[in-house]
């Protein structure tokens, strides 16, 4: 009996798209969806823990600053060759940028390979990337 061939989420190639209420009661979901894709991209559980951790980081800034009432936008972007971007925004009260001066964004940035963040008409919009392979700081 053959074994059925294992799909990675890089062979969808596709983007997933998850829109989740400003509240932390929700955040588990875009923690779980970003899970998934890294294990279905073969991350090890280090690395897979370290953007579970990075996507929890960016939602409870949003969460901070979002409209009442408001969602969350998430899309996770896979790679063929092990990279995955993770977008998360939401319509903000203040329309600026997060301080980048902070203990938690020195933490975010540690987590992930890149963090970008933008603003456009009040929706704030931070991209994390990630790939399988990255160097972690002992590493480096």
């Amino acid at each position: 009996m053959s074994r059925p061939r294992r799909v990675s989420l890089a062979d969808v190639s596709t983007s997933i798209r998850l829109r989740i209420p400003a509240s932390s009661a929700w955040v588990v979901l875009a923690r779980t969806t970003a899970t998934a894709c890294c294990a279905r991209l073969d991350y090890d559980v280090e690395r897979l823990e370290d953007v579970r951790l990075a996507v929890d980081e960016v939602a409870g800034l949003l969460i901070g600053q979002a409209v009442p009432g408001s969602e969350i936008s998430c899309v996770f972007t896979p790679y063929d060759d092990g990279r995955l971007d993770i977008e998360l925004s939401a319509a903000t009260t203040s329309g600026t940028l997060p301080d980048t001066n902070t203990f938690a964004w020195a933490v975010l940035t540690a987590l992930v390979d890149d963090v970008r963040a933008t603003v456009d008409s009040a929706e704030l919009r931070v991209v994390l990337r990630t790939s399988r392979n990255a160097a972690s700081p002992v590493d480096a």
